[in-house]
């Protein structure tokens, strides 16, 4: 792995999720690395140099935004940009996301390829 590629950590309890933006941010010529819990990506956090965060609101145990508020809470890795998706609309996402500090916010459905294109806006800088 090249290290002055950018890491993009994608937090979703959906594999196919998971597998769809991977496959999309790998052709982009991204490392990506997937984590399928809130508790898995702050210890992945902890342990790699990840540039953008893509994190689901709607997951098991911790949620998307509890994940984002410890995130931008966190000293260390505060500074990185996180997206936030959401296949939830009961209103209010947009404002509670950029409130916690989400550098953007989508929800589903969602044209992958603009996705794609602020992930990139966001992790290469």
């Amino acid at each position: 792995m090249n290290s002055h590629t950018p890491t993009v950590l994608i937090v979703d309890d959906s594999s196919t999720n998971n597998i769809l933006l991977q496959s999309a941010l790998s052709v982009n010529k991204l490392n990506v690395e997937i984590a399928t819990s809130g508790e898995d990506a702050l210890e992945i956090l902890k342990r790699k140099n990840i540039n953008t965060v893509v994190l689901d609101v709607m997951m098991p145990g911790m949620s998307g935004f509890e994940v984002l508020k410890i995130i931008k809470e966190t000293p260390k890795i505060a500074q990185i940009p996180v997206v936030i998706v959401t296949g939830e609309s009961i209103g209010g996402e947009r404002e509670k996301a950029e409130e916690l500090g989400a550098s953007a916010f989508f929800a589903k459905p969602i044209a992958l390829k603009t996705l794609v294109t602020k992930i990139i806006e966001l992790a290469v800088v």
